[in-house]
């Protein structure tokens, strides 16, 4: 491991040590002191990403250019559809903030809303940010600006729709689509909200999502139909997904429903629903990886719905009612993922490992 990482495995142990602090003093809870562990690790993530220097991220340098040239991106309309994007640079450029402080802003709005996101439904919110680091959207955060912007969008109107507040919802995933159009394959969710899950029903979707593998070749072509001319030149690179990846994200639902609760092991109305749809949003999640299999733009339709796999994994290890099975699932979700993370992140396409701080690029 270089020294780049470095930061971002103190970030963990940081955590791992509040944990562990927890597990020592049996007066507090992961859940019930949601708020003090909610603002500890978000505070914390959110200085790893607002003081990162621009070389961390692959299009980190673009979207600094994008920024200093706010103005002329607007004028000659360079994003016709996703003005929201523009207009949000133009903004804060014209309150003449640095670079530097434009991260912040966009590294306030994204840990805002995955940490509102955890305190609401995530039955223990440390383990929610450590799987956001180490298999979720932590990387794409790092680098893809615009699309974190609008998959930030994405995670309150979730918020909203759990709430039963519909028109909040159609709200945000309309904001989010001026700034990345990609996110309007968040409408998916809302047709799903009233499927409630057991095991059963769970195993029969999981199979079913699982057949799609099949006839991926055919469906993917006709959504190539209706994909706007604009993106016809991500139809020519070439799809490379890695086997591997299709397997953890098939892995990780699957694993879920071997271990879902009882009814009565739930604790109110709402838990089933929330749970049945964290259980769907994971499989549309590899969906999606089977369909970036034929068209690689589908790739970066997935980070919409992966950050709910760190819901997921958490809340049905809560409800693990036997003590060594529970231990053995928690010692899993943090070795697993520290390994893929510890594997993928050097050398990755997002450019996140060779991570140093803003001040020492300055000359």
């Amino acid at each position: 491991m270089g020294g780049s990482m470095i930061v971002y495995m103190t970030l963990l142990s940081y955590w791992g040590f509040i944990a562990f602090l927890v597990n020592v003093n049996s007066r507090l809870s992961l859940k019930y002191n949601s708020k003090l562990f909610t603002i500890s690790a978000g505070v914390s993530l959110f200085l790893v990403m607002a003081l990162k220097g621009e070389t961390v991220g692959t299009d980190t340098l673009a979207y600094s250019n994008e920024y200093e040239n706010a103005k002329y991106y607007l004028e000659y309309l360079l994003r016709p559809t996703e003005l929201g994007y523009s207009y949000f640079n133009f903004v804060i450029k014209k309150l003449d903030l640095s670079f530097q402080s434009y991260l912040g802003i966009i590294s306030a709005i994204v840990v805002i809303s995955v940490s509102t996101l955890y305190r609401l439904h995530s039955k223990n919110i440390l383990m929610s940010f450590y799987l956001h680091v180490t298999i979720g959207i932590f990387a794409m955060t790092m680098t893809g600006l615009r699309q974190t912007m609008a998959i930030s969008l994405t995670i309150f109107a979730f918020i909203y729709l759990m709430r039963n507040k519909n028109l909040l919802f159609f709200i945000f995933i309309l904001v989010a689509y001026f700034f990345h159009n990609s996110s309007l394959v968040f409408l998916l969710v809302f047709f799903l909200r009233k499927i409630r899950i057991n095991k059963r029903t769970g195993f029969i979707i999981y199979v079913f999502c699982s057949l799609l593998f099949v006839c991926r070749g055919f469906i993917a072509s006709l959504i190539m139909q209706i994909i706007p001319e604009k993106y016809t030149r991500y139809m020519l690179d070439v799809a490379y997904v890695n086997p591997l990846l299709i397997i953890v994200v098939m892995a990780i639902p699957l694993a879920c429903l071997l271990l879902w609760p009882r009814a009565s092991d739930l604790d109110n109305e709402d838990e089933p629903r929330i749970m049945s749809m964290l259980f769907l949003l994971s499989c549309l999640n590899f969906i999606i990886y089977f369909f970036a299999l034929e068209i690689s733009l589908f790739e970066r339709m997935s980070f919409y719905f992966m950050i709910y796999n760190t819901v997921l994994i958490p809340n049905v290890i809560q409800k693990i009612k036997h003590k060594n099975i529970r231990a053995i699932a928690k010692v899993a979700s943090i070795i697993l993922p520290l390994l893929q993370f510890l594997i993928s992140t050097p050398g990755g396409s997002m450019g996140i490992d060779d991570y140093k701080f803003f001040w020492e690029l300055e000359d």
